[in-house]
């Protein structure tokens, strides 16, 4: 529950915060609650209602150890589970009463009791008291609990048209820049004024909705609200060719990408300003980039550079994009190419040239078919002495396709006797692709199975694809990355009681009730059913200890996503950290087993250490198997992307701003978004597991099979982008193969994710017994990509 869609969160399915919902069902809002608010005459007071005169001050002041043999705690217990059943049966002002006495009782977790509260007021459409509750919830110790309570704090206020909700709305998006609930709140803000009749205000945010939303479900009906208000006589803004350029430029960030090339191609042919045709022909050439139309993308991009602009900085980008796209355009042409090797070759002999100079210009001839310039860079690079291993090896790989291969195997053979160097298994293994090649088929078979002898799992996989080659004697083509549905049995959730775990971590948490008070929170989280928001606060725990050690976690969490930015960690005072450091290896132990016990592997690795991760556990399966079947996909694929991309932590953000297991970048999701149909998308639902490998798996196989199949393009596809690969495979030499294209990704981040997701693959393929994974070596051609994400 912690991390999901915060409309959802705050006021829309109360039911979906008690039972289980699917996963995209996320209600149609405002409209789901109530339409007319109820009116407030005074600002609203946020004094706590429920503090008692036995001096129950809050639920931060004095943690206390409740247990289930307590009677106040279970009874606590018990009110919040009947409060539950009676919000399904809509009998909302029982259950109030029942949530006053959960909160109550458990004081530990009062913060979450308070949102559920705040949630069932709106429902009795009390927006009034519903903003009390959320104030509370803004005080939590939890930073997922403050986001949701700050955002239903402004919504509530704003529902309920008191005078302090705008003054709430502008600190939240101060506070919170990229939250992601942005269009929502300000569509209730316009419905507020609306209400009070402030017409033309209403109608400056609905226009900005319009402007700056585009994409989003509300556009269209703050389009449609702005054309009933200009029916009843009231001023709305014009739609300007500007506004119009700003909606174009939002669509291509954000999607539907069909409106945006639909927006651009229309302001292409309109009259604009210098400053704005700018603007339109660099969005035509990000388009034409993204879908592998090199050549269209600089010409747009050199248009767009010949008008002014104040904007240097842009300026400087459009110019850069420009030059790539030309190189790309060109990286084929023969007398383009020649052209600038003369250049660089400076009248030279190829023996005067550095080695590193002549592995760049090998490079650049190659994808042109230049064979006799190839062929006597190699020459003199195999003649010369003290070439570093690197070097000899990504000169091979640039000529292949074009060089001789006698003349790569000279390269590949200078590598392979160096037994202390690194590159020696990659050596072993292109030695046997470049005599595979050239039909020596014994050959061959020796270079692969000596590369399986070295240990190195990524090139063992390719050898082994080699040997089962020259096995059937032909090319084995089978799809890459899929599956037949998994029979084995769909696996299930972990199914250990909640209340046994809360027993597990209650005496941590009396020990460490001060330093760790987040362990206690999760003992009672469970208690009443609350296993997602159990799990949240564990990884709480887990990011305390960690910036203890001094290794704190730069981004995580709603918090991270609502600010696009880090984590705030304040200095810890010395003894804080000593008792922090004081969590022993025993009640560590016990909080991993109890965090994988509740299914949350990344919190389990994190408390346990590297050698947990090591072991590969089927994280997630019980999501990540129907999601794989869903597309045909097999779920180990799933299972190793999750493991290289967030090591299993479902709360993870990184530093680029990708998001949960998967680390989905909020841009691909709301594309994915969109694809699926999902309008109602925002990117904090990336933190959810569930959402997060759905997302991953339709994204996977639409990759695999935009690249014909060809699985290891379509994983660095995954991390690189679409775009990029398409853009190294023009760079390539014409046949190139798909494992000597993967020695010359340029992204270092990108050739390493590559290698470990394969390996990753394989590793979890032979726990259920599975062949390693059968991969195709041809290239495939190149085309446009209409989907272009």
């Amino acid at each position: 529950m912690t991390h999901r869609r915060l409309i959802a969160v705050v006021f829309a399915s109360v039911l979906s915060c008690w039972a289980p919902a699917p996963v995209y069902a996320s209600p149609e809002v405002p409209m789901c609650v109530a339409e007319q608010a109820r009116l407030v005459e005074t600002t609203i007071n946020v004094d706590r209602p429920w503090i008692s005169a036995g001096g129950m001050c809050g639920p931060y002041a004095a943690p206390i150890a409740l247990t289930e043999a307590d009677p106040t705690s279970s009874s606590a217990v018990r009110a919040y589970r009947q409060a539950t059943q009676l919000i399904a049966a809509a009998r909302y002002e029982a259950a109030r009463l029942k949530l006053d006495l959960a909160h109550q009782g458990l004081p530990r977790i009062a913060d979450h009791i308070a949102l559920q509260s705040a949630r069932l007021e709106l429902l009795r459409d009390r927006p009034d008291r519903a903003a009390i509750f959320f104030a509370e919830a803004t005080e939590s110790i939890h930073e997922s609990v403050r986001v949701q309570g700050s955002f239903g704090y402004a919504f509530a206020l704003l529902r309920a048209d008191d005078p302090v909700g705008e003054a709430a709305l502008h600190d939240l998006l101060w506070t919170y820049p990229a939250l992601p609930e942005r269009a929502d709140l300000l569509f209730e803000h316009a419905r507020s004024l609306l209400r009070q009749q402030r017409h033309d205000e209403a109608a400056q945010i609905l226009h900005a909705i319009r402007v700056d939303h585009p994409g989003s479900h509300l556009a269209p009906r703050a389009g449609a609200e702005l054309t009933r208000l200009a029916r009843l006589g009231y001023h709305t803004p014009e739609l300007t060719t500007e506004a119009r350029v700003r909606i174009a430029r939002e669509l291509v960030r954000t999607g539907p990408l069909d409106k945006a090339k639909a927006n651009v191609n229309e302001l292409l042919e309109t009259s604009l300003t210098p400053e704005q045709d700018a603007r339109v022909h660099y969005l035509a050439g990000r388009l034409a980039r993204y879908e592998g139309r090199w050549q269209a993308a600089e010409t747009y991009l050199r248009t767009a550079q010949g008008f002014p602009s104040a904007d240097v900085a842009s300026t400087r980008e459009i110019k850069d994009h420009a030059n790539d796209m030309a190189q790309a355009a060109a990286a084929r042409e023969k007398a383009t190419v020649l052209v600038a090797l003369s250049r660089l070759r400076a009248r030279r002999a190829y023996a005067a040239i550095p080695s590193t100079q002549l592995r760049d210009m090998i490079r650049l001839a190659s994808p042109a078919g230049l064979k006799d310039e190839v062929d006597d860079m190699l020459v003199a690079l195999g003649a010369r002495a003290g070439v570093a291993s690197t070097t000899l090896l990504d000169a091979a790989m640039a000529a292949v396709g074009t060089g001789g291969e006698g003349l790569i195997i000279v390269l590949l053979n200078r590598v392979a006797k160096q037994d202390n160097t690194r590159y020696r298994a990659a050596a072993l293994y292109h030695l046997g692709r470049a005599h595979e090649r050239g039909g020596r088929p014994d050959e061959a078979r020796s270079y692969y199975s000596t590369t399986l002898e070295t240990g190195d799992e990524y090139y063992a996989i390719w050898a082994v694809n080699g040997l089962a080659r020259l096995e059937a004697g032909s090319r084995i083509e089978s799809p890459e990355g899929f599956s037949d549905l998994d029979r084995r049995g769909m696996p299930r959730a972990p199914q250990t009681a909640d209340s046994e775990l809360a027993g597990r971590l209650e005496p941590i948490a009396e020990i460490h009730s001060d330093t760790y008070p987040w362990i206690g929170r999760a003992a009672d989280l469970l208690r009443i059913g609350e296993r997602d928001s159990a799990t949240a606060e564990l990884f709480e725990a887990y990011l305390s200890w960690r910036h203890a050690l001094g290794k704190p976690v730069a981004r995580a969490g709603l918090d991270s996503v609502a600010r696009a930015d880090g984590r705030v960690h304040e200095s810890i005072a010395t003894d804080l950290r000593a008792a922090r450091l004081g969590l022993s290896d025993s009640d560590r132990a016990t909080l991993s087993s109890v965090a994988a016990s509740l299914g949350d592997m990344g919190t389990a690795g994190g408390f346990a250490g590297p050698s947990f991760i090591e072991t590969l556990p089927r994280a997630y399966e019980w999501l990540a198997v129907p999601a794989a079947n869903r597309y045909g996909l097999d779920p180990n694929l799933l299972l190793a992307v999750m493991r290289v991309e967030s090591a299993y932590q479902k709360h993870i953000v990184s530093y680029a701003g990708a998001v949960g297991l998967m680390q989905i970048m909020p841009r691909t999701g709301q594309l994915i978004a969109h694809a699926l149909g999902h309008e109602d998308f925002s990117p904090a639902d990336l933190l959810d597991p569930r959402t997060n490998l759905e997302f991953a798996a339709w994204y996977l196989t639409s990759l695999i099979r935009r690249f014909d199949g060809r699985l290891p393009l379509a994983i660095a596809a995954y991390n690189g982008g679409p775009h990029n690969v398409r853009r190294w495979m023009q760079e390539c030499a014409d046949q190139t193969s798909v494992d000597v294209f993967l020695e010359q990704i340029p992204f270092s981040q990108t050739h390493r994710y590559v290698r470990r997701v394969l390996v990753n693959y394989e590793a979890y393929r032979k726990q259920q017994q599975l062949p390693p994974p059968t991969l195709s070596v041809r290239l495939p051609a190149q085309r446009v990509d209409p989907l272009s994400f």
